[in-house]
């Protein structure tokens, strides 16, 4: 599973030297070129992106808190404990976060945070023994042709209407699925990535939130290759 096109950056230069960003950052005893944008604090400043860029959009950036919310939902399940899940964050500048399953994610949105602060600045965490995060610079086509899957499945809006646990059901029963995600608060995928996927679906009339998709989707995937009955049975 890969979170794409996430709205997890730092401060882009455009805005770093604003009062509202130097004022953060030093409450939290950082520069502000470490710091990550967050629309909850940087609301004004985020004002004075520019509406020409095109990569990333301004209402694409700036919320972290999708990540961390869809960490948590997809990390503290039993096919993640099984070892039946890996998980990727794709950021919008192109990085790649490789997550260790073993990690046992902050809960409190603070200190999530501070603990991609410091991957963003040191790209492993922790620094010394196993890595728990790390960080790379790659696209999400090289990503993928790296790991080589057998089906890629993501889902929008603009896709076709299909009932999310049958879209389980079918990713069961492929050899390698990857399931792409995004991360973002509003908008639709690149036409970039649109172009990477094998298959779209669209699971509900209304959008739902990141966190709403990545967890049913683990929920109808164990449920899909019968992890639940397993682990009942192991304890009698």
């Amino acid at each position: 599973m890969v979170l794409v096109e996430s709205a997890l950056q730092r401060v882009p230069d455009e805005i770093r030297l604003h009062h509202q960003i130097k004022q953060f950052a030093r409450k939290r005893g950082r520069s502000p070129d470490e710091v990550l944008l967050d629309r909850a604090f940087h609301h004004t400043a985020m004002k004075q992106l520019s509406r020409s860029r095109h990569d990333p959009l301004p209402e694409k950036m700036g919320r972290p808190d999708i990540v961390h919310t869809s960490l948590l939902q997809v990390l503290e399940t039993p096919l993640n404990w099984e070892n039946r899940l890996s998980v990727f964050v794709h950021t919008q500048e192109d990085q790649l976060i490789t997550i260790n399953p073993k990690i046992r994610l902050p809960k409190n949105y603070t200190r999530f945070i501070g603990l991609m602060e410091q991957l963003f600045t040191e790209k492993k965490v922790p620094p010394d023994g196993e890595a728990l995060l790390r960080m790379e610079h790659l696209t999400l086509k090289q990503f993928i042709e790296k790991r080589s899957p057998s089906k890629i499945i993501g889902f929008s809006r603009t896709g076709n209407p299909e009932l999310l646990r049958n879209v389980a059901d079918s990713a069961a029963k492929a050899q390698s699925p990857m399931i792409l995600i995004g991360a973002f608060p509003r908008g639709h995928f690149t036409e970039i990535t649109r172009r990477l996927l094998d298959e779209i679906y669209s699971v509900d009339k209304h959008m739902l939130d990141t966190w709403i998709i990545a967890g049913r989707f683990v929920y109808d995937f164990e449920w899909s290759i019968g992890i639940a009955r397993k682990r009942l049975e192991t304890r009698k």
